[in-house]
């Protein structure tokens, strides 16, 4: 039954709920009509997945019109075509909005069909349901109607009092015109009276009514809209601890913008009537008399109304944990929404929201202060989605801790919590309209800052103890004496974390297991519940809270058993008294999944046994947590879970699921991995195994006289299968780092300052060898392999420790116990951050070294950097210059002013004023020869400045520029812009301090008597020249340092997916203090490209946001930076179909994003512009490959012209020459390994047409095409392979013919490493040769593909693989890596240790075994075949001692001390004993 159909045979009080859940944002009509098509789509996923959602969108509107054309009803038909066109204008511009409303009312839907399951509900939804009464609602819109109503009516009413009043006035004034007293004025006296006081009483009745509507007004605002606002608030509260779904605000807002508008009519109608006073009014007027004070309750109306309005719609919550908001994580954005219910057109755009973090909070509340670090200002706007609601959402907020917190703010450490600490987000604007100007202000619910994300469980323990307790919006003191909550409290919200993210919620029989374990008690629905015990407290004997366990097994549940438990499959909060009570009566292999007490996130399942004497047995597996269901889904572990007894044949225990139903009917379903069926290779299998022994002390008999294991052979197969990776030790060998220490004092500082406050110099220099030798441009985007190298350095770690030990030197080395401590402390649970971090200090590095060479870190001189020094030297003598014409002036002026003084005291002295007179005349000519100077200099300076500039801009740049675009594609050039920084701001500095020279030039000019005419022009001509040359170096200033890239693809930059999050940083060369801040760049998609008009079906996108970032001081490199982050592109939306005529796929499409920038200082105006390398947009991850290979084509063939967009039309092709490298470049960047000559050999036919050099791309970019296989290996690489890849244990590319050359010759056991061609995605496998029977054989494993390898490393592959062969001859085939290496001392440092323990606190532990069939000799030679993948021969005759053979396999195992406990990778044994 559809879920819709189950809840239309809900009772009324239910399907009243169901009726104010669905509204405009999604009619019943469309639920109704489209259910089961609804029910089956993914709502959730699309509403993260812009082109998804998009798809759906579509897909609805499809479905829509299907049901329109069947529709007979021609009213109904009607109704669907209007339904539709509204969906359309509400949702075309934003699909995933539609998606998640959609996806919260199936939720909502599910948790009341969830609640009618429950026998009762709890006290919250009961409270809650009892508040939204419909008949209040219906009351409530009736009032407001009629107030509407009444209001309308006082306009016509005021109206005509106006047209009287008009009229009276008129009558009035001509009778006052006439002369006389004639019985004919009588009358029209009489008649003006009659009017008079027909207009007194319209007066009169109009305030009065006016009266009673705002009496009307008042009472509804405080009975009916006020307590709809709070029960709103306490709905919202709920439905963010996981209650019933909160209700639109458009009913609410409706409300509120009415009454509002009847308020300001009212305002209006009450001005009217002044105007009408002014200008006829007489004694006992009601207007002056009741005026002021309807006025002033209107007013007050209209504040406490609007106040009341701005609110917050969605509270702060960080866009990685959508269902637990309230939290945020310092350094991390978070977003939230303000709205105001009021919606008014004078309003619009108007009102700017500023956000304040703890405003007016009282000294020492908080132990921690926090300030905004991104802007916190927005202006609000319509909605084109919604009903047109005016808000504002701050999408790009982010907190700061305070690191100088005043000493009184820390009064309160010690009593609270980072997690109970609360704090408030405030927001306050100005809104200004018709006269009044009223501040309003609100505030969020209170959130938690949390600053490292182990602390969200507690975060979230917090906000629902909060949410839960108390309904104040702002009591930040709540944990100082937090009040305890009753269990019918608790247990509801407990049940609501299950039903927010599943189909369910919790059983009463759950909750009461969980009220004992956390009460140690049964509980009753009265029951306290202290915070302390609930969050603080350990468990009684456990080393962990009991919300922290709880918190858990959500996690798990979320990630790995959502489906299972869906199917209500897990039994999950049983206690093991009460699990032994329901399966001892029940038959044999009945089993019961539950969550285990012991462990944080595990799952057991426990199964029954009844032996022939009747006694009954129990046994339990070890749990499964996290990090095992990772490698494998738990149906498939219950599908092939084996136990090994003495004597017995392994098997499946688990049977039936409690209680009596088969296993395989009720997870039949959900089975995902299935038997291998390659043949052409020796199929291998993981065994999911517990072993124990069995009763009987009798030892095993064997089918044979012959031991079932030689000695020899037991100690091999030890070897292999317990080997301890403790006794491996590497040698440090400091490389990049010895570097940087031998560099100057200047770039050390710059060392440090990488560093500091991001990560342990004392870990980069004691671990500096194995940090060097990991990817983590790699890991800071894929988990698993951020994992791997997290705990590859805390191993390190302890080993370094433990060799300190031994040589007793712990005082006098480093703390490796502190640095471990503090790698876990801040970076264990999030190690791609981590990983982040040491991607970029490691580039950094890069960037320090590259500027800096020689063995003392010195720069060495070039002959631009001599240009450019002697460029500043002349620039300095220039100075030097007006140094010195300064002091002549003022030297002239001294002479003009005091000896001319001493003439006026001296008339009689003529010649006295003929000397002063000479002297004045030397200076000037003294002055006018240094003027002469300066200018032949300054020109000269000018001339020098125009060729170094012509040597940067014409060949230093584009250089840059085009290693940048091969550094894009992988190759190892550098990209380091210091020294070209350097030249730019030198030449732009001189050149500056040429123009304010020749300013201060022309200001003494001006001020000179003589002369100045003479130099105006030399004068005018150098400063035109000046101008040009900086114009020419500003234009050329700006640069993209870093190309658009998908932050979750570092390494295939120009790559851009629609919707998804991509990084671009632009540098000012030009690097001048006066500059910073001063340059605002906005980037601009696709300007001004002409194949947007020239090539049919070209695609045009926007960016989703308007962002414009302005450069700033990078305090690192000390550059003009702006990073934009997080941009994302959509589609326009501008339909334009394909034809047969357009050549280009999505892929072959280019563009471009042009960054532009308004200079204007010092008079100097110029508009700059930069544009990216030539990028592509994919809509789909699967078009990916294509994508690249399109950049790498590009960036190959672009070498002159950056921005050639219709490369595609006519693509030109590329020499092998040209490929081959491009290709080692990409394992170079993956591996850090190149390409050899003989690997490029193997590949090239795989690329070039016969008999010749040249590579198409029409052929190069076919699906079909090897550049796609070439990918997937990569990408094995990338994921799995990089250290064997990289220290060139892989061989990798060699053909079949090649490998039989190269191992026939060798000794038995001989093997190499090659990938596989068979398979696309990705696979490798492992060829080694048996000389065995004088006759050489060589043998492949089936391939491992990048799903196997997730579960196990190659290292752990090639030490635990073994050969099942006849009776008792079980080995390890692989001895010697190619050519005559021992495997033993090459790998061991690549595998990862398993852990030794066999018996896990009363639990079955869990065991794999990895097994392959010894192959028979086959009766004929194999046939040849071309393929890369070489057959193996396999004997395909049926095993008649099969049972035999395993037997004694699992005899010998069990003989074994120690047995590999690695990730699962399930066997189909009936498929192994064939082959």
């Amino acid at each position: 039954m559809s879920q819709w159909k189950q809840i239309q045979q809900l009772d009324v009080r239910l399907l009243e709920h169901v009726d104010y859940l669905y509204d405009d944002n999604f009619p019943m009509d469309i639920r109704q009509c489209l259910a089961p098509w609804i029910e089956s789509q993914d709502w959730d996923t699309a509403a993260n997945d812009q082109s998804m959602a998009t798809v759906l969108f579509n897909n609805l509107l499809s479905q829509v019109d299907v049901v329109r054309a069947q529709e007979l009803n021609f009213l109904q038909k009607h109704n669907m075509k209007i339904i539709q066109q509204q969906l359309q204008v509400k949702y075309t511009n934003n699909p995933a909005l539609m998606a998640q409303v959609i996806s919260n009312y199936l939720r909502e839907e599910r948790r009341i069909l969830s609640s009618a399951c429950l026998k009762e509900q709890g006290p919250l939804e009961k409270s809650l349901q009892d508040s939204v009464t419909f008949e209040r609602q219906k009351n409530t819109d009736n009032r407001v109607g009629i107030i509407r109503g009444s209001v309308q009516l006082m306009d016509q009413a005021v109206k005509y009092i106006e047209d009287m009043q008009e009229d009276f006035d008129f009558r009035y004034k001509t009778l006052q015109s006439r002369d006389g007293n004639t019985d004919k004025m009588k009358q029209e006296v009489t008649k003006l009276q009659e009017m008079l006081n027909r207009l007194d009483f319209k007066r009169k009745e109009i305030l009065s009514k006016m009266d009673v509507v705002v009496k009307e007004i008042d009472d509804v605002i405080t009975s009916e809209l006020n307590p709809e606002l709070l029960d709103w608030k306490r709905r919202q509260q709920v439905a963010i601890i996981g209650g019933p779904l909160l209700t639109p605000l458009d009913q609410l807002q409706n409300w509120f913008t009415l009454t509002a508008q009847s308020l300001f009519q009212i305002k209006r109608q009450l001005d009217k009537l002044e105007e009408l006073v002014v200008k006829v009014t007489y004694e006992c007027d009601p207007i002056p008399l009741q005026k002021p004070q309807l006025e002033e309750r209107v007013r007050f109306l209209l504040y406490h109304l609007i106040r009341s309005s701005f609110i917050v719609e969605k509270q702060p919550c960080m866009p990685a944990q959508p269902q637990r908001p309230l939290i945020i994580k310092t350094g991390v954005q978070f977003t939230t929404k303000v709205r105001l219910l009021v919606k008014l057109p004078e309003v619009d755009y108007q009102l700017k929201v500023k956000t304040t973090l703890d405003k007016d909070l009282p000294p020492g509340r908080v132990s921690r202060q926090f300030f905004i670090l991104t802007s916190n200002t927005k202006v609000m706007d319509i909605e084109d989605y919604s009903n047109g609601c005016l808000s504002v959402t701050f999408r790009h907020l982010q907190l700061k801790e305070k690191k100088n917190s005043n000493s009184s703010a820390k009064g309160n450490e010690g009593l609270l919590s980072v997690t109970e600490e609360l704090h408030s987000l405030s927001f306050e604007a100005c809104f200004t309209v018709q006269g009044l100007s009223i501040d309003l202000e609100t505030c969020s619910l209170p959130l938690v800052v949390i600053s490292n994300v182990c602390q969200l469980p507690g975060g979230w323990a917090s906000v629902m103890w909060y949410n839960l307790l108390t309904d104040e919006p702002r009591n930040l003191a709540f944990f100082c004496n937090p009040p305890r909550a009753t269990w019918s409290q608790l247990s509801e919200v407990l049940s609501w974390q299950f039903s927010s993210f599943s189909d369910q919620g919790l059983k009463q029989e759950q909750l009461l297991m969980l009220g004992e374990k956390l009460l140690g008690h049964a509980p009753s629905s009265e029951s306290l519940v202290s915070w302390s015990r609930f969050s603080k407290e350990n468990i009684p004997g456990k080393p962990f809270t009991f919300w922290m366990w709880l918190d858990s097994i959500l996690d798990l549940i979320k990630k790995h058993l959502l489906t299972v438990w869906n199917e209500n499959y897990i039994m999950g909060f049983v206690s093991k008294e009460m699990e032994r009570l329901l399966l001892k009566d029940r038959e044999s292999g009945t089993f019961l999944l539950r969550f285990s007490e012991s462990h944080l996130g595990g799952i057991t399942f426990t199964w029954v046994e009844h032996s022939c004497n009747g006694e009954v047995k129990f046994n339990s597996v070890e749990p499964y947590t996290k990090i095992r269901l990772n490698a494998l889904p738990f149906a498939d572990i219950i599908r092939h879970y084996k136990v090994i007894s003495e004597g017995v044949v392994p098997e499946n225990p688990l049977k039936f699921l409690y209680p009596d139903i088969p296993k395989d009917e009720a997870f039949g379903r959900l089975y995902i991995s299935q038997p291998s069926k390659v043949h052409p290779y020796l199929s291998s299998s993981w065994m999911p195994i517990s072993m124990r022994s069995c009763p009987s002390s009798t030892p095993l008999s064997c089918p044979s006289p012959d031991p079932p294991m030689t000695p020899g052979e037991f100690d091999m197969i030890s070897e292999q299968l317990c080997f301890d990776l403790d006794t491996i030790t590497n040698t440090f060998r400091m490389t990049r780092w010895q570097e940087l220490l031998r560099l100057d004092s200047a770039s050390q500082d710059r060392v440090r300052l990488l560093y500091e406050d991001r990560f342990l110099r004392e870990i980069r220099q004691s671990l500096c060898e194995t940090i060097e030798s990991q990817d983590w441009d790699s890991a800071a985007v894929y988990e698993d392999k951020a994992n791997d190298c997290f705990y590859t350095l805390t191993a390190c770690l302890e080993e370094e420790w433990r060799r300190s030990l031994q040589e007793n030197t712990v005082l006098q080395g480093p703390d490796f116990t502190g640095m471990r401590d503090y790698l876990l402390k801040n970076f264990r649970d999030q190690p791609k951050n981590f990983a982040a971090i040491l991607s970029e200090c490691l580039k950094k590095e890069e960037e320090i070294l590259a500027s800096a060479s020689g063995p003392q870190g010195c720069i060495l001189p070039t002959p631009m950097d001599n240009k450019v020094n002697e460029l500043k030297e002349r620039f300095l003598e220039v100075k030097k210059l007006f140094k010195l014409l300064e002091g002549r002036n003022e030297k002239l002026v001294y002479i003009q002013e005091t000896l001319q003084s001493q003439v006026k005291q001296h008339v009689e002295l003529v010649q006295t004023r003929a000397v002063v007179d000479e002297k004045c005349v030397n200076q000037e000519n003294s002055i006018m020869v240094t003027k002469q100077n300066i200018l032949q200099q300054i020109w000269e300076i000018l001339k020098l400045a125009e060729d170094i500039m012509a040597t940067l801009i014409n060949e230093a740049l584009p250089d840059w520029k085009r290693r940048q675009q091969l550094a894009c594609i992988g190759s190892p050039v550098t990209t380091c812009l210091v020294l070209l920084q350097k030249w730019f701001t030198a030449v732009a500095e001189v050149l500056l301090g040429v123009h304010e020279q020749m300013q201060k030039l022309q200001d003494q000019n001006k001020n000179s008597s003589s002369n100045a005419s003479n130099l105006s022009g030399p004068m005018a001509e150098i400063e035109k020249f000046n101008r040009t040359l900086l114009t020419k170096l500003l234009t050329n200033a700006l640069v993209i340092e870093k190309q658009p890239t998908m932050s979750n693809q570092p390494q295939r930059p120009l790559i851009l997916k629609t919707g998804a999050p991509f990084d671009v940083t632009v540098r000012f060369l030009a690097n001048l203090p006066n500059f910073r801040c001063l340059l605002s760049v906005k980037p601009v998609f696709d300007k001004d490209v002409e194949e947007a008009k020239t090539i049919k079906g070209f695609r045009c996108f926007v960016f989703t946001t308007d962002v414009s970032k302005v450069l700033d001081e990078d305090t690192q490199n000390g550059g003009l930076v702006a990073e934009f982050g997080h941009m994302s592109l959509k589609d326009a939306k501008i339909k334009l179909k394909r034809t047969a005529e357009n050549r280009l796929t999505v892929t072959e499409e280019l563009h471009v994003i042009s960054f532009l920038t308004d200079f204007q200082y010092a008079g100097l105006r110029c508009s700059i512009e930069v544009s990216s390398l030539p990028l592509v947009v994919i809509t789909a991850g699967t078009q990916l490959d294509s994508a690249w290979a399109s950049i790498l084509w590009c960036s190959m063939l672009s070498t002159g012209e950056l921005r050639n967009l219709s490369l595609f039309l006519d693509p030109p092709p590329l020499t092998w020459q040209q490929l081959s490298q491009v290709l080692s470049w990409q394992f170079l960047t993956v591996g850090q390994r190149e390409l050899d000559t003989n690997q490029l050999s193997m590949l090239r036919p795989k690329f070039v047409e016969d008999c010749g050099d040249v590579v198409l791309w029409s052929k190069f970019s076919k699906k079909e095409s090897s550049w796609f296989w070439l990918c997937g290996t990569l990408d094995m690489i990338r994921h799995h392979l990089v250290d064997l890849w990289r220290d060139g244990l892989i061989m990798g590319f060699v053909s079949r013919e090649t490998v039989k050359v190269l191992l026939q010759e060798k000794k038995t056991g001989t093997f190499l490493l090659r990938f596989s061609e068979s398979t696309k995605d990705g696979a490798i496998s492992i060829s080694w040769v048996d000389q065995s029977n004088g006759d050489p054989r060589v043998h492949s494993v089936e391939p491992y593909t990048k799903q196997e390898l997730a579960i196990m490393c190659l290292a752990n592959i090639i030490f635990m693989y073994s050969l099942e062969g006849q009776r008792s001859e079980d080995r390890n085939p692989l001895l010697y890596l190619y050519p005559d290496t021992p495997k033993d001392p090459i790998f061991r440092r690549y595998c990862k240790s398993p852990e030794k323990s066999t018996f896990v606190n009363g639990y079955l532990a869990r065991k794999q075994m990895l097994v392959s069939v010894h192959p028979s000799p086959p009766p004929s030679p194999p046939s040849e075949n071309t393929s890369m993948d070489m057959e193996v021969d396999v004997d395909t005759n049926q095993n008649t001692e099969k049972q035999e053979q395993l037997m004694e396999l699992v005899s010998d195992l069990l003989e074994l001390h120690e047995f590999p406990d690695l990730s699962t990778r399930l066997p189909d044994l009936s498929q192994q004993l064939e082959l």
